[in-house]
């Protein structure tokens, strides 16, 4: 499958792995369609449009729009999401529904729009943009981890559903990447946990800020998009050595490295288990 007039659609492609891959899509001879919640006027190679991916009818809209002006869809990135941070026992209701609203829920939404296109046409390839948390879960960021556990169980039954209709799906599962980091902490914290979810949050900042560029992300992006393509691509050398290692150790020993890597297993703050309480957010 080549680049030239193929139709490609990019959500969340205002900055980091989305813009880069939809700028290197559009370099590749692709028409390139990119959504942002608050599209800017910036001169790009790729069309910035308007798109909620936690809206159905912002979806519909976008979509019946986007297929009016070209009538095909040929490649969909899903791509836009965020990474709630907190404890499990911390984390709302509504936080955990927020962050499946947008990084699960908005990627069926997305499916739903363009596979009646892509059926009828014969061919297209949805690439869903997972992690190597899809894989294994860090402590402090357990909602957005199971946000991508279920990316990748949705990923492979879909994967056979729909290859009968000439369409493919692909995973991209990269390590940290230096990205803007948009990690929402709980409205209501629980001090107990205050001493582990501020190492886990140093750590995943020190993480992002040595990651490897978007650009490598979008380059696995392109090859799902224009070779036959796999169900995972596994991008980075650290998350090809985790997955690796996770696959060989027996679980004792796998949790010991886990806990290394995501630096785990601070000391919790002793006082607050003996007097629990809940802070607010402004504490």
């Amino acid at each position: 499958m080549m680049g030239s007039n193929q139709v490609a659609l990019v959500t969340g492609a205002s900055s980091g792995i989305g813009q880069a891959t939809a700028e290197l899509l559009a370099a590749s001879g692709f028409t390139v369609f990119g959504t942002s919640r608050a599209p800017n006027q910036v001169a790009r190679s790729y069309r910035l449009i308007s798109l909620d991916v936690r809206s159905d009818a912002s979806v519909e809209v976008a979509i019946q729009w986007l297929l009016e002006q070209v009538g095909r869809i040929d490649v969909l990135v899903n791509n836009a999401g965020y990474a709630q941070v907190g404890a499990i026992e911390e984390s709302s209701i509504a936080e955990v529904q927020a962050q499946f609203d947008t990084n699960l829920f908005g990627v069926i939404r997305m499916i739903k729009a363009v596979l009646p296109v892509m059926r009828r046409q014969g061919s297209g390839r949805i690439i869903n943009v997972s992690s190597v948390v899809g894989h294994v879960a860090p402590p402090y960021a357990g909602v957005y981890a199971t946000s991508k556990f279920a990316l990748e169980g949705l990923s492979e039954a879909l994967r056979e559903e729909v290859r009968p209709f000439g369409v493919d799906v692909s995973l991209v599962e990269p390590a940290f990447v230096k990205t803007p980091l948009v990690s929402p902490q709980p409205t209501s914290p629980i001090t107990a946990y205050n001493l582990g979810r501020q190492a886990a949050l140093q750590g995943l900042s020190r993480s992002v800020e040595s990651g490897m560029d978007p650009g490598a992300v979008a380059q696995a992006i392109l090859r799902a998009a224009t070779t036959k393509p796999r169900l995972r691509y596994l991008v980075g050398r650290d998350a090809k050595v985790l997955i690796l290692i996770k696959r060989l150790l027996p679980d004792p020993l796998f949790e010991r490295v886990r806990r290394r890597v995501f630096q785990a297993g601070k000391p919790a703050d002793r006082e607050s288990q003996t007097r629990p309480q809940v802070t607010s957010a402004s504490d």
